[in-house]
């Protein structure tokens, strides 16, 4: 099951967000249940969903062997990391016990910038093709990524800055909606730059800055502003992308078992009497022969 974790409590708005990436998410993922759990009390509370959920698991009969090993996945319905929502996040799912798991948020990620991206064109503050080949870009205007309050939200907003300059080839600058300073900072390193036209594309949901303190920020900056995420499709697909991630990538829980002896090395293939590692090691581990990193057309001392 995927419960999207919403770190808000319930409302028209938070609700309307939630439906949509939850319908995004049934669609590319059919065979899953999605529920919605919300931060606060109630039958709708993230820990009384989880703990529901976990009783009813409980009383079902054994599922096949290859069914999902946990009882929910829980997605947090956020963009940046939040310290103090991925904590109660953490801890409605540790008080529901092993057979709840907790993925990471939903970015940043370039599907966002995509995002972004699609939510300026609506306004008609960007073409709504991206940049290719050695196209020429006017640089007339600038971006303001505005992040939620916090310094991880900030980073996260640095981050899809730059994947959206590259798609777009203009300007930009990561900005704190919620400071003037790094509101009046953002537009000056742009004007430094030659822009005389600015927009504000939020790197928010919605909930997390209400309509009228954007409106404030946006007249701060001199900007017009594009709306919030929402309920962009590309929060579907990352929802369901860290869904599959987690139900591929976690062990399941329970008593640990003894682990299988190794299989042994098939005999049409035996490891060459100079190969190092041991026995049955399979190629991908060995060291390959010394050789000048100059004459290799790959490097191994750094993976991104």
């Amino acid at each position: 099951m995927l419960v999207l974790a919403v770190p808000a409590p319930e409302c028209a708005a938070t609700e309307q967000v939630a439906t949509g990436v939850a319908a995004v998410a049934g669609t590319l993922c059919p065979a899953a249940t999605i529920r919605v759990g919300y931060a606060g009390d109630g039958a709708a509370s993230l820990p009384a969903m989880l703990s529901s959920i976990v009783s009813d698991r409980a009383t079902e009969p054994a599922g096949e062997p290859d069914a999902c090993p946990y009882a929910a996945v829980v997605v947090p319905l956020t963009i940046a990391p939040d310290p103090g929502s991925d904590a109660r996040i953490a801890e409605a799912a540790g008080q529901a016990g092993p057979a709840v798991t907790v993925t990471g948020p939903l970015g940043p990620h370039p599907l966002l910038a995509g995002a972004l991206h699609d939510r300026l064109a609506e306004a008609g503050l960007v073409q709504a093709r991206r940049l290719s080949g050695l196209s020429l870009v006017s640089a007339a205007i600038g971006l303001l990524i505005g992040a939620a309050d916090g310094e991880p939200a900030l980073r996260a907003a640095e981050t899809v800055a730059v994947l959206l300059a590259g798609r777009l080839g203009v300007p930009v600058a990561a900005v704190s909606l919620s400071s003037r300073d790094s509101l009046d900072g953002g537009v000056a390193r742009l004007r430094q730059a030659g822009v005389s036209h600015l927009a504000l594309a939020p790197y928010v949901l919605g909930s997390e800055i209400s309509p009228q303190e954007l409106a404030a920020a946006a007249a701060a900056a001199g900007a017009e502003c594009a709306r919030p995420l929402g309920a962009h499709p590309a929060l579907g697909q990352l929802a369901t992308m860290r869904y599959g991630a987690a139900l591929l990538g976690q062990p399941a829980p329970g008593p640990a078992t003894a682990a299988p002896p190794p299989a042994a090395p098939p005999p049409a293939a035996p490891p060459p009497a100079s190969a190092p590692g041991a026995p049955g090691q399979a190629a991908y581990l060995t060291t390959p022969p010394t050789t000048d990193s100059s004459s290799l057309p790959w490097r191994t001392s750094t993976s991104r």
